[in-house]
C-alpha cells in the first residue's frame, strides 16, 4: 500500500510513480520531484529480497527484467482496495523472489495500449480486467496485448478469452457459504448482492443457491437489478430493487426472511449492517451473515464480525507472476486456467 501513498501525496498515477522509481523516460521533471518528495515524506522502500537461498530466476528469456502490472478498464487506484492490494501483495512476492522489477501501468479504455506494451519495457504482464467489461471486450483487448508481450489475467471469473488465467474458484465460495451457514443451524437462506451482472458475483451466487437446493432448501436472492435476464439468472425466489436500503428493506418484510444471509462481498456486508439495523434486524440472532473476501480493514469495524470467506487474494497474485514466467518461456501453449482453493476465515474467539 505505501506506492499508493506516494502516489496519493504526489498527485500522480501508481504507474507514474513506479515509472520514477524505475528510472524510466517520459516523466516531467517537476513530476519526477514531486514523487522524490512523496517517497521522501513516506520513507517508501520499494521491496527487493536477496536471499543466497534463492533459486535463480525461472527463465532464461527475460530481456528487461521488468513485468509490470496492468489494469484495464479502470485506473491504477484500483489496486488501493484491500482486496486488490492483497493481490499484489504476492505478486510483488513472486517478483522478488525471481529479482524481477515490478512496473505500474493502466488502461481505463481497453481499445487504448498502455505505453509500457508499445515501448517494449517489460517482458510480460499480469493483467486485471474491470468486471464491467464484457467477454467480447475482454478477448479484443487480450489478443491486443498478446501481440506485444506475454500476458496473464488475474482474478475475474471464467471466461472462455483465450489468455492465461488465474482465479479464485467462485463456485466453491458460494458452496463454503451455504455449508457454513447450514452448520449455524439456519433453516433458511438468501444470497444478496449490489452487483449480479458481474460474472464472478454470478458465479458465487448461483453455487450457493444450488447447494441450498441440492439440500432441500428453498433459498432467495435479492439483487440491485432492473435487468430482467439478471433477474432469471437467479431464479425464481428473486427479489430485484434499485439500491442496497431497498433489498434490505424488501429482505426485512419477506415472509420468507432468510435466518442465514450470504453477502457477495465485505465491501456490501459493511454497508447492510446499519440497515439491517435500522429495519429492526440483529446480526447474530435474527440473521447470520458469512461473507467474503476476508479484508480485515473492512471488518475489524463490525460488531458482530462476520465470518468470511478468503479467496486466497497473495496466493492468487504469487501464482500469477509464476504462470507469467512459464508463459513468457513457452509463449506458443495452450492457456492455462488456475483457480485458488478458498477456505472460510471464522471471527476470532470463536
Amino acid at each position: 500500500m505505501s506506492i499508493v501513498e506516494v502516489a496519493r501525496i504526489a498527485q500522480v498515477s501508481t504507474a507514474t510513480v513506479s515509472r520514477v522509481l524505475n528510472n524510466l523516460p517520459g516523466v516531467r521533471a517537476e513530476t519526477v520531484a514531486r514523487v522524490k518528495a512523496a517517497v521522501s515524506e513516506t520513507k517508501y522502500k520499494p521491496q527487493r529480497v536477496h536471499s543466497r537461498r534463492q533459486k535463480a530466476p525461472r527463465t532464461a528469456k527475460l530481456k528487461s527484467r521488468n513485468i509490470a502490472v496492468i489494469t484495464v478498464g479502470q485506473g491504477s487506484e484500483w489496486l488501493a482496495m484491500p482486496i486488490m492490494a492483497s493481490v499484489l501483495a504476492g505478486i510483488q512476492r513472486g517478483v522478488n523472489s525471481n529479482e524481477l522489477r515490478l512496473l505500474l501501468g493502466e488502461m481505463p479504455d481497453p481499445e487504448k495500449p498502455s505505453p509500457l506494451l508499445s515501448g517494449k519495457q517489460i517482458d510480460g504482464a499480469v493483467v486485471f480486467a474491470s468486471s464491467e467489461l464484457s467477454q467480447e471486450q475482454l478477448v479484443a483487448c487480450f489478443r491486443s496485448m498478446q501481440r506485444q508481450t506475454a500476458i496473464v489475467w488475474c482474478m475475474g471469473t471464467e471466461m472462455a478469452v483465450g489468455v492465461d488465467h488465474v482465479t479464485p474458484d467462485n463456485v466453491s465460495v458460494g458452496r463454503i457459504a451455504f455449508d457454513y451457514l447450514k452448520r449455524q443451524n439456519c433453516r433458511s437462506f438468501g444470497f444478496l448482492t449490489t452487483k449480479p451482472e458481474w460474472p464472478l458475483m454470478r458465479l458465487r451466487g448461483q453455487a450457493f443457491l444450488n447447494s441450498a437446493l441440492d439440500a432441500n432448501f428453498k433459498p432467495s436472492a435479492y439483487l440491485c437489478t432492473n435487468q430482467p435476464r439478471v433477474v432469471d439468472a437467479y431464479g425464481p425466489r428473486t427479489k430485484a430493487a434499485d439500491n442496497a436500503e431497498a433489498l434490505v428493506a424488501a429482505l426485512a418484510a419477506d415472509p420468507n426472511r432468510p435466518e442465514g444471509l450470504f453477502a457477495g462481498n465485505d465491501l456490501l456486508t459493511t454497508e447492510i449492517y446499519p440497515l439491517l439495523a435500522r429495519y429492526g434486524l440483529r446480526v447474530g440472532h435474527d440473521v447470520k451473515i458469512v461473507s467474503c473476501d476476508n479484508e480485515e480493514i473492512r471488518l475489524s469495524g463490525l460488531h458482530p464480525r462476520p465470518a468470511s470467506i478468503d479467496i486466497g487474494a497473495e496466493e492468487i497474485g504469487f501464482r500469477a507472476v509464476g504462470r507469467l514466467l512459464n508463459r513468457i518461456d513457452r509463449p506458443n501453449g495452450p492457456p492455462l486456467v488456475i483457480q485458488v482453493m478458498p477456505r472460510l476465515q471464522l471471527p476470532p474467539n470463536t
